[in-house]
């Protein structure tokens, strides 16, 4: 059995037999991860001093998602994280155990440190940050981290696919997949690079300039990943429910992370909750 599908497959029944957050669409929730950011108004830390909605330490973040909408899967960044002990690192995987749930994605964001750079120290900087970050995500029993890969403009973007294979590497002695998401270039310069490295994309409907580009790249992105993609709600630019629909027509399995905005939201449970019913209604 492959990995991805076990992972998902484990997970789903773990959490089916949990107390925490059953409803009567537990099976599509199981398909659902929510991402950090989406709930950043309510999680406590010195970002948010002051604000008096930011009430939810981030090792309670998985029960507050769990007990809210009935969803077992939460995404992070890695900027999220106060501390890389192993102690608390140890806490954070026994709070989500806790309430069965399993994180989803770390998302790497290392600003200039990326595989574009077009300065061979740099790249090694990225490698040596990257693998430690798969490291913690082994540690957090996490599947996925997803790099921020820089512009891959032509003049780098075969250093960028050889700095990639170098990470992917590591990652497959770890288990743990290196995805990509488009942004930053065009869709197909991203699939490009996943194919030439081995790593596994990871579709952000939001991401496309047009209809016509979201329509054609997540019809092949999502043959490309490792069990997760982005959802977004922004119904000026596009229909969130046709996006779906071009997944579950590319045979997409895996899951549904949702990214929401509710930092201007007087209610910021209601942009994830806005994206949950959609997917729960097209799922």
């Amino acid at each position: 059995m492959k990995r991805r599908k076990f992972l998902i497959g484990s997970a789903t029944a773990a959490i089916s037999g949990s107390a925490w957050g059953q409803r009567p669409d537990q099976a599509k929730l199981d398909r659902i991860s929510v991402m950090s950011g989406g709930l950043a108004p309510l999680l406590k830390g010195t970002a948010r001093a002051g604000n008096p909605k930011a009430t939810v330490d981030l090792m309670d973040l998985a029960a507050t998602v769990a007990e809210h909408y009935g969803i077992h899967r939460v995404e992070f960044q890695h900027t999220d994280f106060p501390s890389t002990e192993s102690a608390y690192f140890q806490e954070f995987r026994n709070r989500m155990k806790t309430v069965k749930s399993q994180m989803n994605q770390i998302n790497l964001e290392f600003d200039n440190l990326n595989i574009s750079s077009p300065d061979p120290v740099i790249r090694l900087e990225t490698i040596d940050l990257t693998r430690r970050w798969i490291d913690y995500a082994v540690a957090l029993d996490c599947p996925r981290v997803m790099l921020n890969q820089g512009d891959l403009v032509p003049a780098v973007r075969q250093t960028a696919i050889e700095t990639l294979k170098t990470i992917n590497a590591y990652a497959k002695t770890k288990n743990v997949f290196v995805t990509m998401e488009n942004r930053n270039a065009p869709w197909e310069v991203v699939v490009e690079v996943i194919k030439a490295s081995g790593i596994s994309a990871n579709p952000d409907c939001g991401n496309f300039p047009d209809n016509d580009s979201r329509a054609a790249g997540l019809a092949v992105m999502y043959k490309l990943t490792a069990g997760s993609s982005h959802v977004k709600h922004i119904p000026e630019k596009f229909d969130t429910a046709e996006a779906i629909t071009i997944s579950k027509a590319a045979g997409y399995k895996g899951v549904y992370s949702i990214e929401a905005a509710s930092r201007n939201s007087p209610d910021p449970y209601a942009p994830v909750q806005t994206i949950v019913d959609i997917l729960l209604a097209n799922l």
